[in-house]
Parts: C-alpha cells; sequence; structure tokens
C-alpha cells in the first residue's frame, strides 16, 4: 500500500481528520511530498492507535486461521501492518457479512460481548476518529 488512504476521504468535505484513514488534514495533502522517514512516522502512529483499541476490544486467538482468512478474502493491508492493524481492515471490509469471529481467529473480550460484528466495528472506528481528533487538537 503506498498511503493509508481507505476512499472515504472527508477532508475533502473540512475534516481537519479524515475519518476514513484517520490521517490529519495536511497529511493527507501532502503525502507524495513527506519524507519516507515522515511518512513511516504516520504510518506507525495510526498502527499504534489501531492496535492499542483492537486490543482493548479483541483477543486474536488462532493468528495462523486470522492469516488464513486474510488472504482467502483477499483483505487490502500494508505488507508491514501489524495483526491487529489488519484486523481492522478486515472489519472494515467485512463486518457486514462476517457472522462469527471465531472462524477468523478473534474473539469479543468479555465486557464488549453484546456487540455485533457491525457495532463492534462501528465502536472501534467511533473510537479510532475521536482519538484521532483528539490529538490533533493537542497537536501531537
Amino acid at each position: 500500500m503506498k498511503s493509508p488512504c481507505v476512499g472515504l476521504c472527508s477532508t475533502t468535505f473540512g475534516d481537519p481528520v479524515c475519518r476514513g484513514c484517520k490521517r490529519y488534514q495536511e497529511e493527507v495533502l501532502r503525502w507524495n511530498l513527506m519524507s519516507e522517514a515522515s511518512r513511516e512516522a504516520v504510518w506507525q502512529r495510526l498502527w499504534a492507535r489501531q492496535m492499542a483499541i483492537v486490543d482493548e476490544y479483541l483477543v486474536i486467538r488462532e493468528p495462523q486461521v486470522l492469516q488464513e482468512q486474510l488472504v482467502k478474502h483477499s483483505v487490502r493491508s500494508h505488507a508491514m501492518a501489524p495483526l491487529e492493524v489488519k484486523v481492522m481492515d478486515l472489519l472494515r471490509v467485512g463486518c457486514q457479512k462476517m457472522r462469527d469471529l471465531s472462524a477468523y481467529g478473534l474473539e469479543l473480550k468479555p465486557v464488549h460481548q453484546g456487540l455485533s460484528i457491525v457495532q463492534l466495528f462501528n465502536a472501534m472506528n467511533q473510537r479510532l476518529y475521536a482519538d484521532a481528533v483528539e490529538a490533533w487538537e493537542l497537536g501531537l
């Protein structure tokens, strides 16, 4: 993947943080002009947030099963992305069709047991966006 873009850019409508990829507006606009080190720093920041959110909601019980499902369903992810980030990519493209998290090597943490898979993704995505907006407001 050349950029974190997921094709849902809201910065074109004036959002300071993209609701799709969670990059800041200036990062979206200047991505192709940024140094490799600067782009890597953005990837790392995005991944760290995603990993924290996934770890809050889910347990990866069977990493091999998850990896097989990612390949089977051709889920697009950065080659160097941690497995938790790939979970977010899987949920983003597949939450509407998924019925059983265990078939993907995943398990909801007990505190979140009442959530459907769609509700799970929406809750995680909303948290990611809220955290990104808060970080942007703080200048982080």
